[in-house]
């Protein structure tokens, strides 16, 4: 939608590469922005070919990334939305039949994970609770709080 509408009209997703193919595109993205910008340059990388959070990791230096391993890196979001301090994804579940003209079909429900641990700007980059909102992640916390009522 980007390349067809303009980035303008849909600059809501972060700039996101496919490693190994796009790595010289992040590279220069990456260097550019650590040479022009004073905050830290954050990216979270996500393995490809894995599930329930394992492997995903947040780097500020491209040497920490494995450029064989085939990975979806997106510039990592320092002023996410939160509820009650912490991050959350929210799962809508769609089905699109048709692009032009578009048709798209949205499932009456969904879903939303949260973050086990408040958000901080002020944060450790491994602090999965935290960062990340898999459930198979955050049940393992401590300060996890397990939803006895659906309602």
């Amino acid at each position: 939608m980007q390349e067809r509408f303009g980035r303008e009209q849909f600059d809501f997703i972060p700039d996101t590469y496919i490693l190994p193919n796009e790595f010289h595109d992040f590279h220069a993205h990456f260097t550019k922005l650590k040479s022009s910008e004073p905050k830290r340059n954050l990216w979270i990388v996500k393995p490809a070919n894995s599930s329930q959070g394992k492997g995903i990791h947040i780097i500020e230096d491209v040497n920490e990334l494995n450029v064989d391993e085939v990975s979806v890196v997106s510039r990592y979001i320092t002023n996410p939305l939160l509820i009650n301090g912490h991050k959350f994804d929210l799962r809508i579940y769609v089905v699109v039949t048709s692009y032009e003209p578009l048709r798209v079909y949205v499932y009456k429900e969904g879903l939303a994970r949260f973050a086990s641990e408040s958000y901080s700007t002020k944060f450790n980059k491994n602090n999965r609770y935290m960062h990340l909102t898999n459930y198979s992640i955050n049940k393992k916390n401590d300060k996890f709080v397990k939803n006895e009522n659906k309602e």
